[in-house]
C-alpha cells in the first residue's frame, strides 16, 4: 500500500537515497527546478509528514516529542528518575524538539511558498496541498507554543532569508494562534473528509477541524469550539467503535474513529513506543519474560486506582498479569501495577515495532466539545458528548454536574480516555494545572521529583544554544 510511502517518499524528490527512512532529507534539486507539476507537489508536502518522525538528533513521535507530551504528568511514572533539573544549558528533550518543530514549519513554509506559485499545478492538486501544508504547520505550532510559548513566527512571506532570520524576536502566542486558525480554517474547507487506502494519514477536513477546536480552546474561544467540533460530529465522518481495545488493534490501524494517526510500519518506519509502556523481563511472565523491553513507564497508582469498576477501558490500560498469570513486583522500584495492551506488540522487537501513534481521534473531539459546551452553559450537549464517551467505556451517565463538577470530571475522563496519545501535558498547561498535578501525583511515589517541581516548568526553556545563534529569542521566565 502507498500509505507506507507517506513520509519516505520524499526521499525520492529531495534525496538520491530513496529508500532511506534513517537520513534527514537533503536537497539535490533547486526548489525552482522543482513543484512543476502535481507529482512534485505532493511529493513536496511529504516532505513536510517526514518532520513529524524527524531523524536523530531531530526526532519528534519517534521518540522525544510523545515522552515530553506524557512524561512527569500525573498519570505516568518514570521509576526513581530523581529530581528534575531543567535549565536553557540543560533542557532535556528541548533542542530536539526545538530544532525538529522549526525544520517542518520551514519545510511547510516552502511547500505553500512553491505550489501557491506554480502555474503548472491543477487547482484540486494545488488545494489539497496547501490544504496539507498549512495544518502541518499549525500542528507543528500548536506542540511549540505549548511546549515553550512564544515563538518566531515564520510564514511564507519570511521564511526564506535565512541570514535575517537569525535575528527575529518570537512573536507572542496569541498572534501564532491567530495564524493557526487562519490556517486551519482555510485548511477545513479545502481538503477532503476522506482519502482512498493508498493515502491514508494525509489530513482530512476533519484533522484540520479537530486541531481547530484545541486551538480555540487555547485560547478560550468557547463558543467557537463548541461549534467546530459539532461540525466533526454532525459529519457523520467519525464514528466511536464499539470497543475501546479494538481502536489500538495492530489489525485495526485507520479505523472510523481515528482522525489523524502517524503510520509506523515494522522494518520500515519502526515505532518503539511499546517498550517504554510494556511488561519486561523482570515480571517473570510469558511472552515477557523473553522480551528486552525497557518498561521505562508504569502508572502512578492514584491513577490505576482511580477507574470505576465498571469501566472496560482499564483491562487495555492497567495490567497486573497476562494469559492468566501474575506479573512478578519489583520491589527494589516499588513497581507492582503496569500499563497495559493499548501499547503491546507481543510479537514486536525492542525498537522496531508497527505502533501507529494518533495524534487526533473522535473521542477526544467528544470529549473538547462536553468541555467548550459546558464552559459555554449549554448543559444538555455536553452532557451528550461526555456520556456518548461514558457509554462505550460502560459507566453510568453523568448528569446533575454543576459547571465545576463537570470540569473536573473532564479533567478526569480525559487521563481514563487519552492516557498516553500525548495530551495530558498539554491539557494541564492548558487548563492552569501544570506542574501542580504532577507535584500532587508525584509526592508519595516520587518524593525527590515531586519536591523539584519549580513553577516556571510550565513551559520549557529556549535552549542555550539557539539563544546563543539569536539572542533576539530571549529566554522564557526562571531560566
Amino acid at each position: 500500500m502507498k500509505k507506507i510511502f507517506l513520509i519516505a517518499i520524499a526521499f525520492a524528490t529531495f534525496t538520491s537515497c530513496k529508500k532511506s527512512l534513517t537520513e534527514e532529507p537533503k536537497s539535490f534539486l533547486s526548489p525552482d527546478q522543482f513543484f512543476k507539476s502535481d507529482p512534485d507537489a505532493i511529493q513536496g508536502v511529504n516532505g513536510v509528514y517526514f518532520w513529524l518522525v524527524g531523524t536523530y538528533p531531530n526526532r519528534l513521535f519517534q521518540q522525544e516529542l510523545w515522552q515530553t507530551l506524557d512524561e512527569n504528568c500525573d498519570v505516568i511514572r518514570v521509576p526513581h528518575p530523581g529530581p528534575l533539573n531543567i535549565t536553557a544549558g540543560s533542557p532535556g528533550n528541548a533542542p530536539v524538539m526545538y530544532s525538529a518543530f522549526y525544520k517542518g514549519i520551514y519545510a511547510a513554509n516552502l511547500v505553500i511558498d512553491k505550489v501557491s506559485k506554480s502555474p503548472a499545478i491543477s487547482a484540486a492538486t494545488k488545494t489539497r496541498v496547501l490544504g496539507e501544508a498549512k495544518f502541518l504547520r499549525s500542528l507543528f505550532y500548536y506542540y511549540l507554543t505549548g511546549l515553550f510559548g512564544d515563538a518566531v513566527l515564520y510564514t511564507e512571506s519570511n521564511y526564506a532569508g535565512i541570514d535575517q532570520s537569525k535575528t527575529f524576536p518570537r512573536s507572542p502566542v496569541a498572534d501564532i494562534r491567530k495564524q493557526m486558525i487562519a490556517d486551519l480554517t482555510e485548511a477545513a474547507a479545502g481538503l477532503p473528509a476522506t482519502y482512498t487506502s493508498s493515502d491514508n494519514g494525509r489530513a482530512s477536513s476533519g484533522a484540520a477541524l479537530a486541531l481547530l477546536t484545541k486551538v480555540y480552546l487555547w485560547t478560550k474561544d468557547y463558543q467557537k469550539a463548541e461549534e467546530t467540533a459539532m461540525k466533526i460530529k454532525t459529519s457523520g465522518t467519525y464514528i466511536l467503535l464499539p470497543d475501546y481495545a479494538s481502536v489500538f488493534s495492530a489489525d485495526n490501524e485507520f479505523n472510523r474513529e481515528s482522525i489523524f494517526e502517524i503510520d509506523f510500519q515494522t522494518d520500515l518506519l519502526n515505532s518503539y513506543q511499546h517498550a517504554f509502556y510494556s511488561p519486561n523481563n523482570t515480571v517473570g511472565a510469558a511472552p515477557f519474560v523473553s522480551k528486552p523491553w525497557y518498561r521505562s513507564y508504569v502508572p502512578y497508582h492514584s491513577f490505576a486506582n482511580s477507574f470505576n469498576p465498571k469501566d472496560k477501558r482499564k483491562a487495555s490500560l492497567i495490567a497486573t498479569g497476562y494469559n492468566g498469570a501474575s506479573f512478578r513486583p519489583d520491589i527494589t522500584n516499588k513497581v507492582d501495577v503496569w500499563f497495559g495492551p493499548k501499547w503491546w506488540r507481543l510479537d514486536a522487537g525492542e525498537r522496531n515495532s508497527g505502533l501507529d501513534i494518533y495524534l487526533l481521534r473522535y473521542a477526544d473531539v467528544l470529549l473538547m466539545l462536553a468541555e467548550a459546551a459546558n464552559e459555554n452553559g449549554h448543559t444538555a450537549v455536553a452532557e451528550a458528548a461526555l456520556n456518548e464517551v461514558r457509554k462505550r467505556a460502560g459507566l453510568d451517565d453523568a448528569t446533575g454536574l454543576s459547571q465545576e463538577q463537570f470540569r473536573n470530571e473532564i479533567y478526569q475522563e480525559r487521563a481514563w480516555e487519552l492516557v498516553g496519545e500525548g495530551h495530558r501535558r498539554l491539557d494541564l498547561i492548558r487548563w492552569g494545572k501544570y506542574p501542580q498535578a504532577a507535584v500532587t501525583a508525584s509526592a508519595t511515589e516520587e518524593p525527590e521529583l515531586s519536591a523539584s517541581y519549580k513553577p516556571y516548568y510550565v513551559l520549557l526553556p529556549i535552549p542555550a544554544t539557539e539563544v546563543a545563534k539569536n539572542p533576539a529569542l530571549g529566554q522564557n521566565t526562571g531560566y
